[in-house]
């Protein structure tokens, strides 16, 4: 069944479509790509968190001039090639648990077909003419840059090149027939309509920048084929084999492709319009040429654009070079996937360019055992009982805490009361704070509101310390009004910690899936009570079974940082 077909049912709303870039394949994946998908599968999986349907595409752009060369060079087809090289990306998504719906490649039939049959539209609709283009041409980037978007540079040997203002790479002044596309009667209406929809692109600075390029200079028509005499390795232009479909106009239409295109996309069966998640080097191809290629079309625009910024290395652009490029699939190897994606998500910043530090990243990890999986096995361990305490909710055994403080042998009892109302404020207000951020795609200030809230749950029971009444509580002399008011606090401060443990372990899934099901197994939590509903103080009172059996290990091991990467 396609995968399209599950939404065809669905009555009123459509599901949350959501896309990363298509990933060119002459080279092999690194930590950019390894974000974009994981801002997008964290997303997905928040939004089925909620226990709604979600629809994440990724996938490879297999066409072009790059990769034409590389295969020329090995010896073999581009088809071969992009056979194996997006194998590479299909890898990477694999190991870190990366859950799309559709792994979308340019040179899938459906989508070759989607792309003929929108170069048809828009040349029926005059938009396509054929003319002599001339410009400064780069070939990694395989686009002409127009005057205001190069400049002149100096190598250090002296040497004067020019090259693209945005990607730093060379352009070179050539000329060719090809198919121009008449962009410039979009420009303003695009203008108009980011105008009056500024949340179009996000965040506000990318939508800045994009606004003002728009409004600061002509926008010329787009060169969108290239001479089949360069360039053999891409889709045909119909009706002229003399010409193959520029790269760009090429990939940017997989988005409706994997949406169903070109059937209707406003039927129940598409999930059409997407949010897209882009880094910022692709901004000008997403938030100019792709919203004029729909208008054109009379297609409806994309719901949101979300313009990433990139991954530093210790403060510096990551360069083979400099030896100090991030290999995810190495980390991966040495860190485990848990630690890796909560460091993308915990350092996360698309408003401008987030770091990547190894003493960070051993930080991270070591505050995810000592904090977060450590408070699961102090709760867990063999002398508490969590079932027990669970059950004790339902017989309303905590409903009188304020007056049990002081019946208990502490030096401050309001200190125990205070964190105990801090906790509980925290793990009530958590979902409603972290979805929020999730909806900004601020992974940064969620994981923020989250570690508050398992630092609470660690402070509570570190001023609690209920292994101090075990001993008491074995005593059979000890007055009935002691045990009870004793086995009542310990058994809240294991309850709170367990409960910080679940409803953390709840709505950190979607960004670090794999430890957090490893804890809600290990409290005996059940598949059905693992969403947002649940997230709240006392919501399940059926867990703990087995959660407190002897042997059981910490399911996330230390290991030294890394001296080089």
């Amino acid at each position: 069944m396609s995968t399209l077909r599950r939404f065809v049912s669905s009555v009123a709303a459509k599901p949350y479509y959501i896309t990363s870039p298509i990933f060119y394949v002459n080279a092999k994946p690194h930590l950019g790509h390894l974000y974009s998908m994981h801002l997008c599968d964290t997303r997905s999986r928040w939004e089925k968190l909620k226990n709604k349907e979600s629809y994440f595409v990724t996938g490879t752009d297999e066409h072009g001039l790059k990769i034409q060369a590389v295969a020329e060079k090995r010896g073999i087809s581009p088809k071969s090639l992009v056979d194996e090289v997006s194998l590479n990306f299909k890898d990477l998504a694999g190991k870190f648990d990366i859950q799309y719906d559709r792994f979308i490649r340019t040179t899938d039939g459906d989508h070759v077909e989607s792309v003929k049959h929108f170069w048809k539209a828009m040349n029926e609709r005059g938009l396509i003419y054929k003319g002599t283009h001339s410009g400064w041409y780069a070939v990694s980037d395989e686009t002409f840059y127009p005057e205001s978007q190069i400049e002149k540079i100096s190598d250090p040997n002296g040497t004067s090149r020019m090259v693209s203002k945005e990607t730093k790479n060379e352009v070179i002044f050539h000329e060719e027939s090809n198919y121009f596309f008449r962009l410039s009667e979009f420009r303003d209406r695009l203008i108009k309509y980011l105008k009056e929809n500024p949340q179009f692109i996000t965040p506000r600075n990318k939508y800045d920048s994009i606004l003002a390029e728009l409004e600061g200079e002509k926008l010329e028509d787009l060169s969108i084929s290239r001479p089949s005499s360069r360039l053999s390795w891409g889709i045909e232009v119909p009706g002229d084999d003399t010409q193959r479909i520029y790269v760009w106009f090429d990939a940017l239409i997989n988005y409706i492709t994997a949406a169903g295109y070109p059937k209707s996309l406003d039927t129940p069966a598409s999930p059409w319009p997407a949010v897209h998640v882009i880094g910022k080097d692709i901004a000008r191809f997403h938030c100019i040429y792709w919203p004029i290629f729909l208008m054109a079309a009379d297609l409806p625009l994309p719901k949101q654009i979300i313009v990433h910024s990139h991954w530093l290395c210790d403060g510096f652009k990551m360069s083979k070079s400099l030896g100090n490029v991030v290999d995810p699939i190495d980390t991966l190897e040495y860190y485990g996937q848990d630690a890796c994606r909560f460091f993308l998500s915990e350092y996360s910043n698309i408003e401008s360019d987030s770091n990547y530090s190894e003493r960070a990243f051993h930080f991270t990890r070591e505050n995810l055992i000592g904090k977060y999986a450590n408070l699961v096995t102090r709760c867990g361990g063999p002398s508490f009982d969590i079932e027990e305490c669970v059950a004790m909710v339902k017989e309303g055994s905590f409903d009188k805490m304020e007056s049990l403080w002081e019946d208990c042998p502490y030096e401050n009892p309001a200190a125990l009361k205070d964190a105990a109302e801090k906790l509980r404020t925290c793990l009530d207000n958590l979902y409603p704070a972290m979805d929020s951020h999730m909806d900004n795609f601020d992974h940064m200030k969620a994981t923020q509101a989250w570690w508050e809230s398992i630092e609470a749950g660690n402070q509570l029971f570190q001023l609690g310390q209920p292994w101090i009444f075990t001993k008491e509580l074995k005593n059979d002399n000890l007055q009935a009004e002691k045990r009870e008011a004793y086995k009542a606090v310990q058994s809240f401060l294991v309850y709170m910690a367990a409960e910080t443990c679940r409803i953390g372990s709840i709505l950190i899934s979607p960004i670090m899936p794999h430890l957090a099901h490893q804890i809600l197994d290990r409290l005996g939590v059940t598949m059905q009570k693992r969403t947002a509903e649940y997230a709240k103080v006392g919501q399940d009172t059926t867990y703990g079974h087995g959660a407190n059996e002897k042997g059981k290990k910490l399911p996330i091991q230390r290991v030294k940082m890394r001296e080089s990467m």
